[in-house]
């Protein structure tokens, strides 16, 4: 079976050890080096671990990347995994706390493309539980919708966005309700 092929990737970006907002401008360095470009990224959101909750607070964004000629999803993958460790991700436990994290989200100009494989789902698989991703990628684009058809700012919760970016509230505390998971 071929993977997919595309030239746009949507990346989410987290951190919540060390300097959690250097190390995203680091993650956005590392992701960018070569032929891809950064085409747009959100602003950045603090949000609650999920998991285990007793660690730091995560700071995430998202990013749109292009690269000139179409890449294999597993190509996407392994970009990502090597900016995390270039940006300063250490091994640790599942859910467990992170220097530099960096999560392909969405493939394809309008995150249209579906890869499901041992080790690579795209997209995400937690995307729809996870208001606040939803809410960065609506920042990047109102009009996004889900490979499955819905559409990530009716999923966004308590984390509205604009075009400044998130509401102050957002910024520093979750919603009400239970606290927003991180990446």
């Amino acid at each position: 079976m071929t993977s997919a092929l595309s030239a746009v990737a949507w990346v989410g970006l987290g951190a919540n050890l060390g300097r959690r907002t250097a190390a995203l401008a680091a993650l956005r360095r590392e992701l960018t080096g070569g032929s891809v470009r950064l085409e747009a990224a959100s602003s950045e959101l603090l949000t609650r671990a999920v998991g285990v909750r007793r660690q730091p607070d995560f700071h995430n964004q998202v990013v749109r990347l292009r690269s000139p000629t179409p890449w294999r999803a597993e190509a996407w993958l392994g970009h990502c995994e090597r900016a995390a460790v270039a940006a300063g991700r250490r091994p640790t436990y599942h859910w467990g706390p992170r220097r530099a994290d960096a999560d392909v989200l969405l493939l394809g100009e309008r995150g249209e493309l579906h890869v499901d494989r041992p080790g690579l789902c795209v997209p995400h698989p937690e995307l729809a539980e996870r208001p606040f991703l939803c809410a960065l990628l609506a920042e990047l684009d109102p009009t996004l919708r889900h490979p499955d058809g819905w559409l990530f700012a009716d999923r966004a919760g308590g984390f509205a966005t604009s075009a400044a970016g998130p509401r102050a509230e957002a910024r520093g505390a979750a919603p009400p309700g239970p606290a927003a998971p991180s990446l």
